[in-house]
């Protein structure tokens, strides 16, 4: 008899999952985490390869050098762009707009980065040179890790901080030449407002039937979803 989940449960936590920046400093009980690396190494990959690795980083001293190596680009990023893409000026200016808030959240989450009580590197073990494809055999084993740190009640957000530091880094952590650092994903149980429904476009403004542009009838919401809109900060 094959399994059949909850379908309605299964398909409030794809509906509730939201990027999670702010956490407790609660550590992750290792019961937990094996239950969300052991939802990671189950998902798909291509010519079931399973060529994807995990570095978990949590209080170790080397843990904690990694992520002060992360925390600080991850400032120094985020320095850049909030400056780049005018996160004080306009709406920005406004205390409690969603520009405003935005440039509050992520200037608490990289302040604070190092502070994360887990960070996870996504690995992948190349097996042939570099192309557009092979995320397609870790990036579903990230999904699966935040679904199921979803699930017991945890938060998390991918990032892609290892790039400015890729040399310290893998040296530290002895990551081969030939392993590439494919994100960086900080967990924890979150401070605050937690998860919930999130906004998004409407389906009809994402999903097409048959040709660019044309919604099919029955691209609807379900009654109650909440919208935003998508876009660079005004």
């Amino acid at each position: 008899m094959s399994f059949v989940p909850d379908a309605d449960a299964f398909l409030e936590v794809l509906s509730t999952t939201r990027a999670i920046r702010r956490y407790l400093p609660d550590p992750i009980p290792p019961v937990d985490l094996q239950k969300i690396l052991f939802a990671a190494t189950r998902a798909p990959t291509g010519s079931n390869r399973q060529a994807f690795h995990f570095i978990v980083l949590t209080d170790s001293e080397k843990s904690i050098q990694a992520k002060r190596l992360l925390g600080d680009v991850a400032r120094a990023v985020w320095a850049d762009k909030r400056s780049a893409d005018g996160y004080d000026s306009g709406s920005g200016a406004v205390a409690d707009s969603p520009k405003a808030r935005m440039a509050a959240t992520m200037a608490h989450f990289v302040d604070h980065f190092d502070e994360a009580p887990v960070v996870v590197i996504p690995c992948l073990r190349r097996y042939r040179p570099p192309s557009p494809s092979e995320g397609a055999s870790v990036y579903p084993a990230v999904q699966n890790l935040l679904l199921a740190a979803r699930a017991l009640g945890y938060g998390g957000v991918i990032t892609m901080w290892q790039h400015g530091v890729e040399e310290p880094l893998r040296a530290l952590l002895g990551i081969p030449d030939d392993v590439a650092m494919c994100a960086t994903v900080s967990l924890g149980r979150p401070a605050g407002g937690g998860h919930g429904p999130v906004r998004r476009r409407p389906i009809a403004e994402l999903v097409s039937g048959d040709s660019w542009g044309s919604a099919p009838d029955w691209a609807i919401d379900p009654p109650g979803t909440r919208f935003t809109q998508a876009g660079p900060p005004r």
